[in-house]
């Protein structure tokens, strides 16, 4: 059995399980390259994510998880931690995955020959309509919303934090953007994949 701080450490075991704010933060920098490695090269049939705003969100989304109360009671301190943590990673990635459609993009290939007119056509003809989309959103918010979460492609984390919003606020107006955006495309005659 190869060695491993907190499953090794029975007093910061207990303090990490009491919540302290010293043991999170020694399991948090200690894990931190293990966790890192799981959402950049990915784990277990998950590839990682390509997007560092992407990787930063799902890298603080499995420390606050693996950091909540029940979290911490779950773990029965015999087996290590390492392979724990290694879980709760697999299961918040697959949540993120489940939730946010964008994240399932596999990055395209490069192509040596310029597209076809067709493609390029389509492409002109999908980028105008989604101008008229943007055209008649109803507030700044949503306005800014969508320019930062599907163009730069900010996180809904740091959005939030960015625009004074709860995540759970910014995620429903997300949600209520894309739902209104996929309408607006099919009413163009524009289908998605």
């Amino acid at each position: 059995m190869g060695a491993d701080l907190l499953r090794d450490d029975p007093r910061l075991r207990e303090a990490f399980r009491a919540g302290e704010r010293w043991a999170m933060q020694s399991v948090y920098e200690h894990y931190l390259p293990l966790v890192g490695t799981i959402v950049c090269r990915g784990s277990g049939g998950f590839r990682g994510f390509f997007d560092p705003a992407q990787r930063d969100d799902a890298l603080q989304t499995i420390f606050v998880r693996a950091f909540e109360e029940r979290t911490r009671l779950a773990y029965n301190g015999v087996d290590a931690y390492a392979s724990f943590l290694r879980g709760v990673a697999q299961n918040v990635c697959r949540q993120l995955l489940d939730k946010d459609r964008r994240f399932q993009r596999e990055p395209e290939p490069f192509q040596s020959e310029p597209p076809d007119l067709e493609q390029s056509l389509i492409g002109r003809e999908t980028a105008a309509v989604l101008r008229a989309f943007e055209a008649q959103l109803e507030t700044p918010l949503e306005r800014t919303i969508l320019a930062r979460y599907f163009k730069d492609g900010a996180s809904e984390e740091g959005l939030a934090e960015e625009l004074g919003l709860t995540r759970y606020r910014c995620r429903k107006i997300v949600k209520k953007l894309h739902k209104r955006m996929l309408k607006h495309l099919e009413a163009h005659g524009i289908t998605h994949a």
